[in-house]
């Protein structure tokens, strides 16, 4: 029994040596460390130096001692009032003021995107292409007063030709691959790809036109005239660019369908799999 006594009063006395230290005792602790607290431990009789005995006209706020002071503006002591003024005016350029007579930019002007000004000089050399081509850009007609152009869409492609229309009995005449076209193309929403561009133009029953397409589907093919009707009437005028060009008539859609993969069931759809 004495010896679990003596073990228990062991266990007691470790535990109270390792126990955590309050707030308080903490306190006093860091009290402890710091070399003078204030200036009245210091003794008058040492010399200057030597204790770091405190000056009378060092501000509030500064810590005695090792610690340095956290109050901001603690380095303008140690300045010339000339160095003052030059370190309030670095301060007032970082911050954004600026007076008239002041030699340097703004700071913002430093700090603008790249590709901010990539983009402005990209469009003024697509103007100046532009112009340069409008001006070289002059009408293409055949021998025989038409115009001709190709027209491609996916797998689709259209050789089309315009002409104007000699009689007002037969204006307008359309045919696809030797059919009219409103047999060829059936629905309505087909035809509508085809006369687009007439009508952006206010050219609608003023041209006879022959079409020649292959390859891919109906729809394709319709998107396919379209392109290359919109060529054929640039061609034709080139006063027609800006309404086709706006309309988007004469750019081509590069979008085709995606290849299927190996080792799924089309270009991105895989087959059901389970793991047990």
């Amino acid at each position: 029994m004495k010896e679990n006594e003596c073990l228990f009063k062991k266990r007691v006395s470790t535990n109270t040596k390792t126990r955590r230290m309050t707030a308080e005792e903490l306190i006093q602790k860091i009290k402890k460390t710091i070399q003078v607290q204030s200036e009245e431990d210091i003794p008058e009789d040492r010399p200057f130096g030597t204790a770091k005995k405190v000056r009378k006209d060092i501000p509030d706020g500064v810590l005695y001692g090792s610690m340095n002071d956290p109050t901001p503006g603690r380095h303008l002591l140690k300045q010339s009032e000339e160095e003052v003024e030059i370190l309030e005016s670095l301060d007032s350029v970082f911050n954004g003021e600026f007076a008239d007579g002041d030699l340097l930019p703004p700071l913002e002007h430093f700090y603008q995107d790249v590709n901010v000004l990539e983009k402005e000089a990209r469009q003024e050399r697509e103007k100046r292409k532009q112009l340069e081509q409008k001006e070289f850009r002059v009408k293409k007609i055949d021998v025989y007063g038409g115009a001709s152009a190709t027209g491609k869409r996916k797998t689709a492609v259209a050789q089309v030709r315009i002409k104007p229309a000699l009689s007002e009995e037969s204006a307008g005449e359309i045919e696809v691959n030797g059919i009219p076209m409103d047999e060829y193309f059936a629905q309505t929403s087909l035809r509508q790809h085809v006369l687009a561009p007439f009508a952006a133009t206010r050219t609608l029953g003023l041209f006879d036109m022959k079409v020649f397409v292959n390859g891919g589907g109906l729809s394709g093919q319709s998107q396919a005239c379209r392109l290359g009707v919109a060529r054929c009437l640039q061609n034709f005028d080139p006063s027609f660019r800006p309404a086709l060009k706006q309309m988007g008539f004469l750019t081509r859609d590069s979008r085709v369908v995606e290849r299927k993969k190996p080792g799924l069931k089309k270009a991105r759809k895989a087959f059901q799999w389970v793991k047990r």
